[in-house]
């Protein structure tokens, strides 16, 4: 009888759960822009290397590695990682269908990282979930904005994720600790000689993966990031410098170097500006492929604009077979993360990491 009720319980909490529409997300996120004219923007083309097309999937490693060293250069050599995590929880509270964690855990050598940890209730003995991190924007609300602590319902994308069924953690950004963003890196050139503020979130959103794999409830093949603004740029250099994470989306981030404040002293630094455009971001949005990434925006930093980057990555991934993988979507929400534009972030995680939610959470309007 008990087994019978177990298995009434399982059915009905499946039903219970919205459908959710197929997408094909060519149609959503590329048609729109199919007779889009491409202005000229000094974008180097991607297929090349040595002087030689590349028409193969085998060619295409060696252009990876090519580009991922020059910008490695940009970014400046990674910090050492400290000997293990240690993790620090500083209080526990439950919430509404999941748990809010508050703790720290070790970065590079001397440095720890801050962070909520929202756990979704019900996981069983045994059972791995999708995890998500959630870069957030500059606010002075720092990590509680997503984990819903913050004055915005709409931007606590962390508590949507967590009531759909994923494991969110949702970091501080370095830039957000005491004196700000110039104090802030400035002292990261100090500790660590040469090494790039838009280095060290990379570094710290690689050692964000590390901890979410030390949990016994996270599906380490189904990790994903998602951010807004400042949380965008994480999500693209994330994304293309640890292949951990499977799925991004990236809104109102700017996507070109000229698009918002890429050179800024806590991001790539003024040095920046006289490597534009033989250097820019289509080609680090290139080291993202075949993952998918999703672009959005509301004609603001992104929009119709950051077409001709998605246009010039289009072929890599091409290439690769992963056509679908990329695209753009314009919320016409200006700097802002509207519910649709949530809805179909969400959605989009939700299909490529594999996930079918507890529920369809996209926060208020």
């Amino acid at each position: 009888m008990r087994y019978l009720l177990c298995l009434i319980f399982c059915i009905i909490t499946v039903l219970s759960v919205p459908a959710q529409p197929a997408t094909e997300w060519r149609e959503v996120t590329q048609k729109p822009y199919a007779n889009a004219k491409i202005p000229y923007l000094g974008l180097k083309p991607l297929l090349a290397h040595d002087g030689k097309p590349i028409t193969t999937k085998d060619a295409w490693p060696a252009k990876r590695q090519e580009l991922a060293e020059l910008w490695q250069t940009k970014l400046g050599t990674f910090p050492k990682k400290s000997a293990g995590l240690e993790v620090k929880i500083e209080s526990t509270e439950q919430c509404d269908g999941y748990q809010r964690q508050l703790l720290s855990f070790a970065s590079a050598v001397g440095d720890r990282v801050s962070a909520y940890l929202l756990i979704p209730d019900g996981i069983k003995k045994g059972e791995k979930r999708p995890a998500v991190v959630v870069f957030h924007q500059t606010t002075a609300d720092t990590l509680k904005e997503p984990a819903g602590l913050g004055k915005k319902p709409a931007l606590a994308l962390g508590v949507h994720l967590v009531k759909r069924g994923y494991v969110v953690l949702s970091p501080e950004c370095y830039i957000m600790k005491a004196g700000g963003p110039g104090k802030q890196a400035a002292a990261v050139s100090v500790q660590w000689a040469g090494l790039t503020g838009m280095g060290k979130m990379v570094f710290d959103a690689i050692r964000c993966v590390d901890f979410l794999e030390s949990l016994a409830y996270v599906d380490a093949q189904r990790i994903g990031c998602i951010g807004f603004s400042l949380g965008a740029k994480e999500v693209l250099y994330a994304m293309a410098f640890e292949s951990r994470y499977k799925a991004g989306v990236f809104n109102e981030g700017g996507i070109g170097l000229k698009m918002s404040n890429w050179t800024a002293p806590w991001y790539l630094t003024e040095k920046m500006k006289e490597h534009i455009p033989t250097m820019e971001n289509h080609q680090v949005l290139a080291l993202c492929a075949p993952r998918p990434i999703l672009l959005l925006g509301g004609d603001s930093a992104d929009g119709d604009a950051s077409w001709p980057f998605v246009h010039a990555v289009l072929p890599v991934y091409r290439l690769l077979g992963a056509e679908e993988r990329i695209g753009l979507i314009n919320h016409r929400g200006k700097h802002s993360y509207p519910q649709e534009g949530r809805r179909q972030s969400y959605r989009w995680l939700d299909h490529w990491l594999e996930h079918r939610p507890t529920s369809d959470e996209v926060g208020p309007s």
